[in-house]
């Protein structure tokens, strides 16, 4: 007589127990992140833009409209700088050729396993690349990529946003104490860069007014989405 051998379950049981500590693993590791560094899981938000007063003022290489209440002075090198006493704030906004340290971070995606996220980072724009990276809010292959765009002084700050202005091609991290904005547009980036009390809509107001213009004063290209 011949004994049949019953079937088991054993690559079943050996693949739900994979998958139970595979989910383990990446919830004590979400969990971890969200103790120590919480921004991480801060995505863009859009924000309309309210109507407020304001003076347009007119660099060499872009313009924006200055909210009232606060001063400004426009540098040799075209920076425009700003300033409240009532609030102790200053803040500077500038052209720049490329975001910092924007070749180390990109060098950091050619990673495969990175790459199957995001895609090829040579095909995207500054702008594409930063949106991607930062709308993942539980992907922790992606968490490091993300630290090196979200400024070190939103880590564990208690309400810091990412803010997109609507209409806008830009981009804000803000804080109640700091604020860093970019503003995108042929090619070009124009930073916001604030330390002191700033009110969020000020800074928005600011960062979703700017736009290029050509070395004669004329404006080329605005940094708003049509």
């Amino acid at each position: 007589m011949v004994l049949k051998s019953r079937p088991t379950n054993q690559g079943i049981r050996f693949i739900v127990g994979a998958g139970i500590i595979a989910l383990s693993i990446y919830g004590f590791y979400l969990a971890l992140a969200g103790q120590n560094s919480p921004e991480l899981f801060l995505v863009p938000e859009t924000v309309a833009l309210e109507a407020r007063p304001c003076t347009n003022v007119l660099s060499p290489a872009f313009s924006l409209c200055v909210p009232s209440g606060l001063k400004y002075t426009i540098g040799t090198d075209g920076a425009i700088a700003l300033r409240s006493a009532e609030a102790k704030m200053r803040g500077e906004v500038k052209l720049l050729e490329k975001l910092p340290r924007e070749e180390e971070w990109r060098a950091s995606l050619r990673n495969p396993l990175i790459r199957t996220f995001l895609g090829d980072e040579r095909g995207l724009s500054t702008q594409e690349l930063m949106m991607r990276i930062l709308s993942h809010r539980y992907n922790p292959t992606l968490m490091g990529v993300k630290a090196q765009l979200i400024p070190s002084w939103m880590k564990k700050t208690r309400n810091s946003e990412i803010l997109i202005p609507s209409g806008a091609d830009a981009i804000l991290f803000y804080t109640p104490a700091r604020t860093l904005g970019f503003a995108f547009a042929e090619g070009k980036i124009v930073m916001l860069s604030c330390a002191g009390s700033m009110d969020k809509a000020a800074a928005l107001s600011i960062i979703g007014s700017i736009r290029v213009t050509s070395p004669e004063g004329q404006e080329t290209g605005s940094l708003h989405s049509s």
